[in-house]
């Protein structure tokens, strides 16, 4: 380059050679005829290397980084390097690679680049080098003056450079307008259409090609002390085409109906359903002109039953409900209380069943139950958990005001009074149950309430549900077979001599069976259907008379009356009721769910009073009528006791009932 400080390959050499003059060792003094020629002559037409090739200078004409190396050493041209180099690198020193696209100018500074100076000392010392078959014909191309600059392939750019380049890049993409397909799509699924738009033929720099250049330039910069201004190779592509597969797979969704969580009864959201078909979408595509938008058809499937109507319909309707009259001892009162509330509340997910037992669990001491009578071993006694049976029938009897499905039930041994014939349900906890599924598409609510009015305690069951096509159901009954209460004596050494006792822990019940069935009926009162629930069998129960052993035996007294005290024994007059001692056994006869009687609902030929019930008309208040009067056989109180579907031995009670 022509700077001061610096010497010709001339003076270099002769420098050189003048300071090392070495001795020719003997046996390897060149032939005669080069004797005559200029050493560098000998050199280049010896055989082998010779000095020249093995010499530690460059050959002339050599330049790297801008700069002559001529008969320098690799550590001399090394340095060299660095100082020119350390001058172009600083920001805002002259030394910049001016760039242009279309519009764009934009400038690549020094501190953009870096060179590997070591490098490319290196690679100035081995040009010419080695034999003369591989290294002379370079050096003597350089011996005359046949230049060669080094340092293009030696020029890369800075991280820093190549994070400027970039945006540079984009700029000059932006002033391009690129073109190309619009990102991304808009799905518009009330008026069912997928919209793109087609870009145009895209225009970008060529990112590899851009980076060669300024190199390039840089390297020129470098040798000559300016560059040409780098104009930015172009790309042109057509508009790119969307990937119609996997927009499908972000816009496809089956339709599904809204959902509650069987966690917290929470609405779920419900689910839009969308298709569209992919290739027609790319047919489309393609026959539209560039910058054209693009609507492809989509298919788009409404829910039965969305977020806001699962939410307004839930629990909405009154499917059915039924009360009862509860009676009995304080306990017993208690006892139906606590059941009812175990029940309250519970929700019943579309397919869930109901378990009463399940529900209450054991009706046991620790869950606050209390001893209340019970029918065991043939005698009424006190046993934990007594009334819950009452519970258990009540919500039966509301069920069968609704179109639920009756999955198991079990008649009474003997008529319980605070709901109709073959409308109640016995439970024991281990052995008989009362289930009911959840057929409906929405859950269903179970809602007990046990109250005072007029001096008398209730129990109200209501079931809540969603009652869509506006069914509901009408519980009937027939009764018949009714037998009279028998009586029947028992010796009591407290009853006074000559007087007798009715048993006031035995209640005397009227035998009878009962049919029921459930009728159903359309909105508008139109029959559906009338399921036959079978026939429920209650059993006759005598009255126990109490008497004084000392008074002798019942049979001989004169029209069932005593002897007075002293007074001796009749001979025998007929009682016109029976003598049994015994008490009544045995199960249930007729249909109904493992054996036992089927629930029933009603009469045919006398429906009960306060009946009726559906998701528009269940009563307030459902008492039942029992049927005091003539058609249904004598009279009987309102039980005090449960009595199960068949008579559990003294003492058999399970632990925990």
């Amino acid at each position: 380059m022509g700077q001061e400080g610096e010497f010709s390959w001339t003076e270099h050499v002769y420098r050189k050679k003048a300071a090392e003059s070495p001795a020719q060792p003997s046996g390897s003094r060149p032939p005669s005829w080069l004797s005559s020629l200029p050493p560098t002559w000998a050199c280049a037409a010896g055989i082998s290397s010779g000095w020249c090739s093995a010499s530690d200078i460059i050959l002339p004409n050599v330049t790297a980084a801008g700069l002559d190396l001529s008969g320098m050493t690799q550590a001399e041209a090394e340095q060299a390097i660095n100082e020119n180099l350390s001058v172009a690198q600083q920001a805002g020193s002259g030394w910049a690679v001016d760039l242009s696209c279309d519009g764009y100018i934009g400038t690549l500074d020094g501190s953009s680049f870096q060179v590997d100076a070591a490098s490319l000392a290196q690679a100035s010392l081995s040009v010419g080098r080695g034999s003369f078959f591989t290294g002379g014909a370079p050096y003597l191309r350089h011996l005359f003056g046949a230049a060669q600059d080094l340092g293009a392939d030696q020029v890369q750019l800075t991280e820093a450079g190549r994070t400027e380049l970039e945006r540079q890049l984009q700029a000059a993409d932006s002033a391009l307008g690129s073109g190309g397909s619009e990102d991304g799509y808009t799905a518009d699924l009330e008026a069912g259409t997928l919209t793109l738009v087609k870009g145009h033929t895209h225009r970008s720099v060529d990112r590899q090609g851009a980076e060669e250049a300024v190199k390039s330039a840089y390297a020129q910069l470098l040798a000559q002390g300016q560059a040409d201004t780098v104009q930015l190779p172009i790309l042109d592509s057509a508009p790119q085409e969307p990937d119609f597969q996997a927009i499908h797979g972000e816009l496809y969704a089956e339709a599904a109906n809204a959902a509650i969580d069987p966690d917290t009864c929470e609405v779920l959201p419900h689910t839009v359903g969308v298709d569209f078909d992919t290739a027609q979408a790319q047919r489309l595509f393609q026959q539209a002109q560039e910058g054209e938008t693009v609507e492809v058809p989509l298919t788009v499937t409404q829910p039965d039953i969305t977020q806001e109507i699962l939410a307004d319909r839930l629990f909405a309707d009154l499917l059915g409900q039924g009360t009862s009259q509860v009676s009995g001892s304080p306990n017993r009162k208690f006892n139906v209380k606590l059941s009812a509330e175990a029940c309250n509340g519970v929700i019943l997910m579309p397919g869930e069943e109901f378990s009463y037992n399940n529900t209450t669990g054991s009706r046991s001491a620790d869950k606050g139950y209390l001893p209340a009578p019970v029918y065991s071993g043939g005698a009424s006694v006190d046993e934990t958990g007594g009334g819950i049976c009452q519970t258990s029938s009540t919500i039966y009897y509301a069920v069968l005001h609704t179109t639920l499905e009756i999955v198991e039930r079990h008649a009474h041994m003997y008529s319980v009074g605070y709901v109709p014939d073959g409308m109640d349900a016995t439970v024991y906890f281990g052995l008989s149950d009362f289930r009911f599924k959840n057929n409906t598409d929405y859950p269903v609510k179970i809602v007990t309430e046990s109250y005072d009015k007029n001096g008398l305690r209730y129990l109200t069951v209501k079931l809540y549900g969603t009652n869509v096509d506006g069914r509901y159901a009408v519980p009937e009954r027939t009764q018949f077979d009714f037998v009279s209460p028998t009586t029947q004596y028992r010796a009591d050494e407290s009853i006074p001599q000559g007087t007798t006792k009715v048993d006031a822990k035995q209640n005397a019940y009227t035998g009878r069976s009962a049919r029921a069935w459930r009728v159903i009926y359309e909105k508008d009162g139109t029959l559906v259907e009338k399921q036959d629930l079978g026939v429920s069998t209650y059993k006759m129960r005598p009255t126990t008379i109490l008497y004084n052993p000392a008074d002798g035996d019942p049979s001989t007294w004169v029209d069932g009356v005593p002897p007075k005290p002293g007074a001796q024994p009749g001979t025998g007059a007929e009682t016109g009721a029976g003598t049994s001692t015994g008490t009544q056994t045995g199960t249930e006869s007729g249909g109904g769910t493992g054996g036992e009687p089927a629930a029933g609902t009603g009469t045919d030929s006398e429906t009960s009073a306060g009946e009726s019930g559906s998701s528009s008309s269940a009563p307030t208040e459902d008492i039942p009528d029992t049927g005091d009067g003539a058609a249904d056989g004598p009279a009987q109180s309102s039980p005090e006791e449960d009595h199960y579907g068949y008579e559990i031995p003294a003492g058999k009670l399970p632990p925990g009932y």
